[in-house]
């Protein structure tokens, strides 16, 4: 192995493990589906080769991975009657298409009738492009989590490859990831905007600069991996309202690593605005009044969370406006303490504290679907990637 450190052999043999595992439970025994007999064999063969001190097993354990992202969800059909949400996603891009408002249209795709588009306009466009090309989006999130995997991957050229063989392989093989590629939710897709958006600031990482006291980015390719990241991550952000929440920690680490946080912040802003004014102009009451529905729209006590677990033991009604309180305040807050109070030593410390950040309004909320929670698990893969990566202020390199 490069490198040949004890935890980075182990953390490669415990993303073959991982692999192995997946296969072993994944492996049809009265049919042997031939890739995942592959990835048997390779798993081993890699793992034996680690144990000999080999060269270059983080990077073929990463390829591995891919092949695992690949054969969990395309083995997968799309699930017919699951989530609403990619059906009301085609329905309002048709809508768009006729010079329409989706979010002052009635729905007629949604369960039930007439339920609110509570999407921003970053989702309609991140669909626009497989809807016009082949007239289907039920496979768009498929490919969104095989591309989960290969941006971790290609975070190795950057990092080291045994620096992600781990995440990229527990992501790759996570079944309710796979499940929820296919069963007609947005959720893989929006947290695979915020992955791009950390893996293109990894790159904006040059390398330690004792003249400037931290890291530094990467002559012209890293500020445009910087500009590039922060687009995305507006984009994440006018894709699910979730992203909001990661955005905080992230700008917190730029800004005590030195670097241009500012900058950052206004393109990721600015993007999320350009998607969003359009709608917002043309039927301002139309559009908040959808966005604030994500909160309002579920009235029934469901998923998991913790009033639906207490709601086991007894009525749990009159603790509604408590965990409301909570929810709102008590997020606010955290951000707040993040924003303002915490070092955020490493990216990857910044997006794992973003992941925590979501979860908190998950667990208060009277509704938490698990694709939720399906969007948080790439962004903790996403964090682990990046816990030793460090993304500081710009260096104007000599021409």
């Amino acid at each position: 192995m490069s490198g040949g450190s004890p935890e980075r052999s182990t953390s490669v043999l415990a993303a073959l493990a991982v692999a192995f595992f997946w296969a072993v439970e994944g492996i049809d025994v009265n049919a042997p589906q031939v890739e995942r007999v592959a990835i048997l064999l390779g798993a081993i063969g890699l793992g034996a080769a680690a144990l000999r001190g080999a060269r270059n097993t983080a990077g073929l354990t990463v390829y591995l991975a891919v092949l695992v992202a690949v054969s969990e969800r395309l083995r997968r059909e799309p699930l017919e009657n699951g989530s609403d949400v990619l059906r009301a996603t085609t329905e309002s891009l048709g809508i768009v298409a006729s010079g329409g408002n989706p979010y002052s249209a009635v729905l007629q795709t949604t369960i039930p009738v007439g339920s609110p588009f509570v999407y921003p306009p970053g989702e309609l466009a991140w669909y626009a492009l497989p809807q016009w090309l082949v007239g289907d989006i039920s496979r768009v999130d498929t490919w969104a989590g095989v591309l989960i995997v290969c941006a971790l991957g290609l975070a190795g050229l950057k990092v080291g490859f045994a620096a992600v063989a781990l995440p990229a392989t527990l992501y790759a093989s996570w079944g309710v990831a796979g499940f929820r590629a296919v069963d007609g939710s947005n959720d893989v897709s929006a947290s695979a905007l915020v992955v791009f958006a950390c893996v293109a600031l990894a790159f904006a990482s040059g390398g330690e600069d004792a003249r400037l006291g931290g890291v530094t980015t990467g002559g012209r390719a890293g500020r445009l991996a910087f500009v590039l990241s922060a687009v995305l991550f507006g984009w994440a952000i006018a894709f699910k309202q979730f992203s909001l929440l990661v955005l905080p920690p992230v700008v917190r680490h730029l800004a005590t690593n030195g670097a241009d946080w500012r900058r950052y912040l206004a393109i990721a802003l600015g993007t999320t605005a350009a998607f969003v004014l359009p709608f917002f102009v043309r039927d301002p009451g139309a559009f908040i009044g959808t966005q604030i529905a994500l909160l309002t729209f579920h009235e029934e006590i469901w998923g998991t969370n913790l009033l639906h677990t207490l709601a086991q033991f007894g009525d749990v009604d009159m603790l509604l406006p408590l965990f409301m309180a909570a929810e709102l305040f008590g997020t606010a807050a955290l951000v707040w303490l993040v924003a303002t109070r915490w070092s955020a030593p490493t990216l990857g410390a910044a997006v794992l504290v973003g992941a925590g950040i979501v979860l908190v309004p998950l667990l208060l909320a009277k509704w938490t679907t698990q694709p939720y929670y399906a969007y948080v698990g790439a962004i903790v893969a996403c964090g682990l990637a990046f816990l030793g990566t460090r993304t500081g202020r710009p260096r104007i390199d000599p021409e």
